[in-house]
């Protein structure tokens, strides 16, 4: 993982936001091959084996080799349709991409200036400046209200949605499939057989008449 994208990991335990101490074992050219991150409220560890921070907690990752060999075969389509769905529009926001999606990681990331983290992405996924990997279970390891927007797919566990609804800023939005329900204080906006769009509600910002 490259060094500045750490920055943008924190702890998945439930206690206020905080940065993770990093250790380092192996580094080549700002890129982390083997170290730690440790949490200073609560002493977790998170192993980074690979170039891979590791936050599944010990949960056995589901497996669908099948589809992700197809969509292997589509990643500019699949960029394309993330940068649709999830407007990511702004140059240098963080932007997430889970399973299938995490295929389109590096062409979203040149396509439209973001960064990427992308969660258990298959074997041939590669790292880069813009894009970092991650293993996850049912939490997603970033500050709360940080994300432009997170795109999930079907073989992640359903729990991940409310992580996912928790990490988006307001007026954020979340790619979910058919099988996870979008959580309230999510607006659908389109949906086919496959995937619904949401977004999360706006920050309102209250206006007052000034005294004279």
């Amino acid at each position: 993982m490259f060094i500045e994208l750490i920055d943008l990991l924190r702890c998945i335990n439930a206690h206020e936001d905080t940065w993770l101490v990093a250790s380092f074992t192996t580094v080549s050219h700002r890129f982390v091959l083997e170290g730690s991150l440790g949490c200073p409220s609560c002493s977790a560890e998170y192993r980074i084996l690979d170039g891979i921070a590791d936050f599944s907690a010990g949960m056995e990752l589901a497996s669908c080799e099948a589809e992700r060999a197809a969509a292997s075969h589509r990643r500019e389509e699949l960029a394309t349709r993330a940068g649709a769905y999830l407007s990511a529009t702004e140059p240098g926001a963080t932007v997430i991409l889970g399973g299938v999606w995490a295929y389109a990681a590096q062409e979203l990331s040149e396509m439209a200036e973001v960064r990427v983290l992308a969660l258990n992405a298959a074997a041939d996924v590669e790292e880069s400046p813009t894009v970092g990997l991650l293993q996850v279970g049912s939490a997603i390891p970033v500050q709360t209200g940080s994300v432009l927007g997170v795109a999930l797919d079907p073989w992640l566990p359903a729990k991940i949605i409310d992580s996912a609804v928790k990490a988006i800023r307001p007026g954020g939005r979340v790619v979910g499939p058919v099988n996870m329900t979008p959580p309230p204080g999510l607006a659908v906006l389109a949906h086919d057989d496959h995937y619904w769009v949401a977004q999360k509600a706006p920050e309102v910002i209250k206006l007052s008449r000034a005294s004279r």
